[in-house]
Order: structure tokens, then C-alpha cells, then sequence
């Protein structure tokens, strides 16, 4: 892995819930890792529906194995990076060798 190349600094954050006073439940995003990442090559896919056709950007970021993205599953974290955030849609280990990570990611629409 060529460290040059982790030129993108991306957080990681961790759905959580939270309860207020009156005891109601509520999500929310926290902070949970910050690292530098590589971004490869941006694709897009457009889907149809409604009679309109919805533009999707997908990503790709490979980090530098650690424990604490070991834990990332793709229905409880997400990317943020440039003001930008990314669902993660999976992330690979890149054959379990405990050297790199990547995840895919969709643009959240906002």
C-alpha cells in the first residue's frame, strides 16, 4: 500500500440512540474514527423510478487496516469527507490479510 497515497482525511461515524429526559429515543450520528483514506475512482449508476432518472454516486475508500475499522458494518456507520457524506454500501477486507480495508459507498442524498 503506497502511504502517499492516503491523501484524504475521512470520518467514520457510529449511529447511536440516544434517550432525552422525557425518555423518548432518537438517532443520531457520532463521531467514532478519523484517518486518512485513499478515494478511487468515482462511478455513477442512474436508476429509474417515477418517471425520472436519479443520478447515484458511488465511491470507494481504502484505509490502512486497524482495530477500530475492523468493526465498521456498513448499517451502523458512515463517511464523512468534504463536507460530503457516504452510506457505506460494504466493506471489504481485502482478503483478511490485515493490510488494508476498503469500503463502498452511495452519496447521501440530502
Amino acid at each position: 500500500m503506497d502511504i502517499a497515497a492516503l491523501n484524504v482525511e475521512v470520518t467514520f461515524q457510529k449511529n447511536t440512540v440516544v434517550t432525552d429526559e422525557a425518555g423518548n429515543h432518537k438517532n443520531t450520528w457520532e463521531d467514532y474514527f478519523t484517518c486518512h483514506a485513499t478515494v478511487g475512482t468515482g462511478t455513477g449508476t442512474e436508476s429509474n423510478g417515477a418517471a425520472m432518472v436519479n443520478p447515484e454516486e458511488s465511491m470507494d475508500f481504502t484505509t490502512r487496516w486497524c482495530s477500530e475499522l475492523a468493526a465498521v458494518e456498513s448499517t451502523k456507520y458512515r463517511i464523512i469527507t468534504q463536507g460530503k457524506i457516504y452510506n457505506i454500501v460494504y466493506a471489504n477486507p481485502m482478503g483478511y490479510k490485515r493490510n488494508s480495508l476498503k469500503f463502498n459507498c452511495k452519496l447521501e442524498k440530502r
